[in-house]
């Protein structure tokens, strides 16, 4: 049988189009290929800048305080004690005792003065804390220890601290408030200045069945630039952003492995976001984090 030109070149397109096919079936990437693919469906909304892995006094890092030349205040949650760390020298340059051992959850500084936050919602102000001379004083709040307080915020614009129950909140189960603390008064207010509204559609890929919470805030900052509130969780680690008016903004699953256990969050002056991760069986971390 002949074939025409025109029938042999038809069946050469056949025959390759099919071998195209079969290799395409066939073909198994590299562990290399295969991870760059898993990166590129599942493309992060932040990036790790940098990573200081912390020394053994503060595995249990619970909270941290930008001070200004790259060193930052923290506390842990066994002991009344500022640890100053110096980012540069990746070291702890000073230690100031405080209080007594208890379970201390945030810090935050403004000016000469340094404020602490016990779980049980009592504030601790530690005026010219960085002083040989400095004096403790105690104030007291309707938070309890069942709020489980841990999120300790400066707002300066309006001369107050921030702060919200992890657990349960004083005065809602269908959502959670942020309440402030007047610097001025030093007396908690009782009407939230912010609520966290569980209905609103942000918290839908989160949200299950069941339950009377889907976040539990492990800290709160002020960005020094937008004024925009930023919450983080530790639980399940997530960040979620809010406008200066309080509603939601935008929610950011973090990555379990790389956000262990996040409990303290800060901004220096520039914007540049810091969060600490406490230690388990590897060191207690701080992340300097970009949003994408």
């Amino acid at each position: 049988m002949k074939f025409k030109k025109v029938e042999i070149s038809i069946i050469l397109v056949v025959l390759i189009v099919i071998s195209g096919i079969t290799l395409a079936f066939n073909y198994s990437p590299t562990q290399n290929e295969s991870l760059s693919i898993h990166e590129n469906k599942s493309e992060k909304s932040y990036q790790i800048l940098q990573q200081w892995e912390l020394p053994k006094d503060l595995v249990e890092i619970s909270g941290i305080s930008w001070l200004g030349n790259q060193k930052i205040a923290c506390v842990q949650d066994e002991e009344g004690i500022i640890y100053i760390y110096n980012l540069k020298t990746a070291k702890i340059e000073k230690t100031i005792e405080f209080g007594d051992k208890d379970d201390f959850e945030a810090i935050t500084i403004f000016n000469e003065n340094a404020y602490a936050l016990r779980s049980d919602g009592t504030i601790f102000e530690v005026k010219n804390y960085n002083n040989s001379d400095f004096k403790t004083r105690k104030y007291d709040t309707f938070m309890e220890g069942k709020n489980n307080t841990e999120s300790l915020a400066l707002d300066v614009k309006n001369n107050r601290l921030l702060m919200a129950a992890k657990d349960r909140d004083p005065f809602s189960k269908k959502s959670k408030g942020i309440y402030a603390f007047n610097l001025e008064t030093k007396k908690l207010q009782k009407k939230p200045v912010y609520h966290l509204n569980f209905e609103d559609e942000i918290f839908d890929k989160v949200r299950k069945k069941k339950i009377k919470k889907t976040f539990s805030p492990s800290e709160i900052a002020v960005h020094p630039q937008t004024q925009e509130i930023y919450v983080l969780e530790g639980k399940k680690p997530k960040l979620l952003i809010l406008n200066p008016d309080g509603s939601p903004k935008r929610l950011i699953e973090l990555d379990k492995e790389e956000f262990r256990q996040p409990e303290g969050m800060t901004f220096a002056p520039n914007g540049d976001l810091y969060i600490s991760n406490e230690g388990k069986k590897e060191n207690a971390t701080i992340l300097k984090v970009a949003l994408k």
